[in-house]
């Protein structure tokens, strides 16, 4: 494993990753490819050495991050949400190699409606009790919560991701999904550290972050299953590039949309 490991953190050129690695080693290839470029963002860099910001521009960022965090599963009734996106797409699809990765993205969304409610028009799980927690030890009253809305960077990650998802072939719209997950480790890992250096914040209001940034191995882990059937043929791994290059590109215009609440 370490010689495969090797080899792969020697190739930085996506078209080389998918001309070589097959299988595993591909796999392998984009965990290491996604946290190598997103750490070479400015705006990662930038979130992660911020200090002394205005509490009140860092607490408008994480409203709009939360917004894009909701548009995973849809917080309103009557709003889809990418993975159901994702997953009405694959159901279309009479590719058998298809299923398994469908049988993920069904027992994901089924995980997060584990006691699950509506109250209000909206949809309420664990993990939108985690954001409440975090949101509410930032000062924020569950009003201003309720009444935010989407500013332009949240809608333009939100109506791109919904495209990707709905109407890409269904292995680009995998590799958009592992991207992802992948991806919001790197994401809430800089995030923690932005509230860390100026917010006083317990273990706990940080969780919805921290079950994220400190679980790399579990992220990781689910992302490599949902993409170990499908990247062994050259125009499935194609495609599952095309996705995961449309999540960075996507979340990097989000993130940089946000720069202007890390300015005092």
């Amino acid at each position: 494993m370490n010689e495969i490991s090797t080899n792969i953190n020697a190739i930085t050129n996506p078209q080389e990753a998918v001309d070589q690695y097959v299988g595993e080693q591909f796999i392998e290839w984009l965990m290491d490819y996604i946290p190598h470029q997103m750490n070479s963002w400015p705006i990662i860099q930038k979130i992660q050495g911020v200090q002394a910001v205005k509490p009140e521009k860092i607490k408008k960022l994480m409203l709009q991050v939360f917004l894009a965090a909701e548009a995973l599963m849809g917080s309103r009734e009557g709003d889809p949400g990418f993975l159901r996106f994702a997953v009405a797409n694959l159901s279309e699809s009479d590719d058998p190699t298809a299923e398994s990765a469908l049988e993920i993205l069904e027992a994901k969304r089924q995980n997060e409606l584990v006691g699950h409610k509506i109250d209000r028009g909206i949809l309420q799980t664990a993990r939108r009790e985690q954001w409440l927690r975090l949101l509410k030890s930032m000062a924020l009253t569950e009003e201003e919560i309720d009444r935010a809305e989407a500013k332009e960077p949240t809608r333009y990650y939100v109506a791109e991701l919904s495209d990707v998802y709905s109407n890409s072939e269904w292995q680009t719209a995998i590799g958009a999904f592992a991207g992802h997950e992948r991806a919001l480790v790197e994401e809430y890992k800089a995030l923690m550290i932005l509230l860390k250096n100026n917010f006083s914040l317990t273990d706990k209001d940080l969780e919805v972050l921290a079950d994220h940034s400190e679980s790399k191995d579990k992220f990781v882990g689910n992302t490599s299953h949902i993409l170990d059937k499908i990247v062994f043929d050259r125009e499935a791994k194609e495609l599952v590039w095309e996705g995961v290059k449309r999540q960075l590109e996507i979340r990097q215009e989000f993130l940089s949309g946000l720069e202007k609440y890390l300015e005092n």
